[in-house]
């Protein structure tokens, strides 16, 4: 895979309005910055109704641990994370506390809010580690799930097999932790669409950002 990972005003940044909803992961119009990820296969997807559910914060930052496995584990990979509230805050009332090095692979960070996603905080939008996420071209994004124009593909991020604990089949205390593989969901995008991968293309001239399914050829 091509080390250049973003295409900074490709023309597929115009993102299409046509698409059906099915051909959508997710759609938002939240402060979106301007860029174009092609090739996706994985989603880190942190379910907000099982974080939120954990019973401590200890608990919650043990995730940490895991999405740096997985981070340093699909480094050949493209794969976006998906999570409630603020990525890297200090206070797991609000998001989910990783540091940077733990999603330092990830083509974007996106923050969930709104109704069964927790507390309601500003999305920070990478604020806590945000000149990192700069220099490595990482898009942070914010979607409000009970926004009209919202699109969030429930289907795919909730119901796609779990692919955790076959990527990291070694780490036997993961797949005994019922709590934490709950809680953390590792998708591959092709369990979900075989033979497709996603695309993120995202236009500020339009105010809108669209992670879609595409074939892979």
């Amino acid at each position: 895979m091509p080390p250049a990972k973003h295409l900074e005003g490709y023309p597929s940044c115009k993102v299409a309005k046509n698409l059906p909803n099915d051909q959508i992961a997710f759609q938002t119009h939240f402060m979106v910055p301007q860029g174009f990820v092609s090739g996706i296969r994985f989603a880190i997807f942190i379910n907000p109704e099982a974080y939120f559910s954990l019973p401590s914060a200890a608990k919650r930052k043990e995730l940490s641990g895991v999405i740096g496995q997985l981070n340093a584990a699909l480094t050949d990979q493209r794969f976006i994370c998906v999570g409630p509230g603020r990525w890297g805050t200090l206070n797991t009332d609000l998001g989910v506390y990783v540091s940077y090095a733990d999603i330092c692979n990830a083509e974007a960070l996106v923050e969930l809010a709104g109704r069964g996603i927790g507390p309601a905080p500003e999305p920070s939008l990478g604020t806590h580690f945000f000149q990192d996420l700069m220099e490595a071209q990482i898009f942070p994004l914010a979607i409000c799930v009970d926004h009209p124009d919202t699109i969030f593909n429930r289907e795919f991020f909730y119901n796609t097999p779990n692919s955790l604990s076959a990527l990291l089949s070694r780490q036997d205390w993961i797949a005994s932790d019922d709590l934490l593989t709950q809680s953390i969901h590792l998708i591959d995008v092709s369990a979900f669409r075989p033979g497709h991968h996603l695309d993120l293309a995202m236009d500020d001239e339009q105010g809108l950002a669209m992670a879609y399914f595409m074939p892979d050829t």
